[in-house]
């Protein structure tokens, strides 16, 4: 962040260049990727206007590409595919092959959240195969983590630890404690789905100490929210409910939408287990209006089943 203030401060000078453009863009995404929405969006938006202003199209394509990002976190889905669309029509007229991958997969997310399943993997797969073609690891990194997440909701464990295995090789060797982080996350769901504990455990712990190391709000939320599943699951109701109470917080602040629905519904689960029935209905109600405004119709569907069914014994 210091080197790109001072980057910043040096450029502005100079008039309005691609570089600065880039450097701006730069700064939210360091900002954005610590969960600091609201101080983000500026710098984005900037870069998006001095990209326009000197005609510099592929700025402008990555710009509105994490402007839909950020419209995505807040749970504006259509908000952020109209962004995205946009700037695939951009991305694909410069040639940015990187950027078309990077928007495959997150329309592949935006696939994911309303329910299609098989439109997110064919986003995904031709994501993959852009990043293949180039041999850039760090996105298809990403691109791996998102198809175990895929599989692992359709009840293929196998293929969903194969992914996950494949990308956090990628993430260690390169360094990149972020991905790792998010991967240790994903790892930390499907041993809990798989009712593995003891390994849930070790991954969200690890997913923890990464967002904490990296001062990283969002990310802690989402590493606080698998713990406060373990907690219950293992049958330490009242922490659960002390953790994802300090997780919806993080949330918040974050302003992660989709993340603070999976909260509230992990929440509710914890409060039912501890014996709080009329919060847990609450919770419950509180979750599925933040999933339909999303329209996360998968999420909205778990949540009027969960309304009637009083297992706690399960992650989900």
């Amino acid at each position: 962040m210091q080197w790109h203030r001072e980057a910043i401060a040096l450029l502005g000078g100079e008039g309005e260049t691609p570089l600065l453009a880039d450097v701006l863009r730069w700064q939210g995404s360091v900002l954005a990727e610590r969960g600091r929405t609201s101080e983000a969006e500026p710098f984005y938006q900037r870069s998006f206007e001095v990209a326009e202003r000197i005609g510099y199209d592929a700025g402008r394509a990555h710009a509105l590409n994490y402007l839909g990002g950020l419209s995505l976190r807040r749970g504006d889905v259509d908000g952020a595919a109209r962004l995205m669309s946009e700037s695939l029509f951009i991305a694909e007229d410069c040639q940015e092959r990187r950027l078309i991958g990077m928007l495959q997969q997150n329309l592949g997310v935006i696939a994911d959240i309303r329910g299609n399943p098989t439109a997110a993997f064919g986003h995904y797969r031709v994501a993959a195969r852009t990043f293949e073609a180039t041999n850039d690891l760090q996105p298809l990194c990403w691109v791996l983590s998102n198809l175990g997440y895929l599989h692992m909701k359709d009840g293929k464990f196998d293929e969903a630890h194969e992914a996950y295995r494949r990308a956090l090789a990628i993430a260690r060797a390169r360094g990149e404690l972020r991905s790792e982080g998010i991967i240790q996350e994903n790892l930390a769901e499907l041993a809990l789905r798989v009712n593995k504990t003891d390994e849930a455990y070790e991954s969200f712990r690890r997913a923890r100490q990464i967002a904490e190391t990296r001062g990283d709000d969002l990310r802690l939320a989402a590493a606080m929210k698998l713990q406060g599943a373990y907690e219950r699951l293992v049958g330490r109701a009242a922490e659960a409910t002390d953790t994802l109470r300090h997780a919806l917080t993080l949330s918040a602040i974050s302003e992660d939408a989709l993340l603070g629905g999976e909260l509230l519904y992990q929440f509710a689960l914890a409060l039912r287990a501890f014996g709080d029935l009329r919060g847990a209905q609450d919770a419950l109600a509180s979750a599925q209006d933040a999933f339909e405004r999303m329209g996360a119709r998968e999420w909205s569907r778990r949540v009027r089943q969960r309304l009637t069914d009083t297992d706690c014994s399960r992650y989900w």
